[in-house]
């Protein structure tokens, strides 16, 4: 009852006084929506500056995207470029670079056909590297303009390694495609990722370990390792005496 009351009150005090009272409050009126437009439009321009500053931010990172790209393709530019310069045969490479002219699956059980031969220095028994560093197999026949690589990988093929986590003397055993097997005491530490080096003082990169197979009552684990590089793909290789 008190609220019905006060709003009987209310309305009469309005109808009675009300139209003595809209002239003083209308410029109140027309001021608050004065100020309700300007803030309206305070808040559309900040709305306005903040999608312009997250509109930069994306086209700074697309910039700092492309000129990274740009940098990577003129960095693999200028490496090409060395390694053609390099195919002159010169001894100051620390031995001769090859093309290689036949790889798998065109020749099969892992060998490399490359097209430098007797007459650019190559000889039988020749260590073969990637040019970033790390063994890849032997030169197994040598022609006069031409060689034939057989690789580490190549089934059957035995090269001493070490297991770079412990020093541990290993022998790698090449079953093809790239891939290598080791047998090793089960309590010998090995993780995937480690890395398997050749048994000389150079400590060449041989072998990355792939894989770990060890069954409970095995006295040995079988780890499967793989060639740093793509015997599918790579394009060049060193040969040294």
């Amino acid at each position: 009852m008190f609220l019905v009351g006060v709003f009987l009150v209310g309305t009469i005090f309005f109808y009675l006084v009300g139209p003595s009272l809209v002239p003083l409050i209308s410029p109140l009126w027309k001021t608050e929506n004065a100020i309700t437009r300007t803030i309206g439009g305070g808040f559309e321009l900040l709305r306005s500056k903040q999608a312009l500053v997250e509109e930069n931010a994306i086209l700074r990172e697309r910039l700092i995207s492309m000129e990274l790209e740009i940098s990577t393709i003129s960095s693999a530019k200028e490496q090409e470029e060395t390694l053609f310069r390099a195919l002159g045969r010169t001894e100051s490479s620390g031995g001769v670079l090859a093309s290689v002219l036949v790889r798998p699956p065109q020749s099969l059980y892992d060998f490399l056909l490359v097209d430098a031969g007797s007459e650019d220095g190559v000889s039988l028994g020749a260590k073969v590297y990637m040019p970033e560093g790390p063994e890849l197999g032997v030169v197994s026949e040598v022609f006069s303009n031409q060689a034939r690589i057989k690789l580490g990988t190549s089934s059957g093929e035995k090269t001493g390694a070490v297991l770079e986590r412990h020093g541990v003397p290993v022998v790698l055993e090449g079953v093809g495609a790239g891939n290598f097997r080791i047998r090793v005491p089960r309590e010998t530490e090995v993780v995937v990722g480690d890395r398997i080096l050749s048994a000389t003082i150079e400590g060449n990169l041989l072998a990355i370990v792939g894989d770990i197979t060890l069954q409970p009552t095995d006295s040995f684990k079988e780890v499967l390792a793989k060639s740093p590089w793509s015997i599918f793909s790579n394009r060049f290789v060193l040969i040294r005496p």
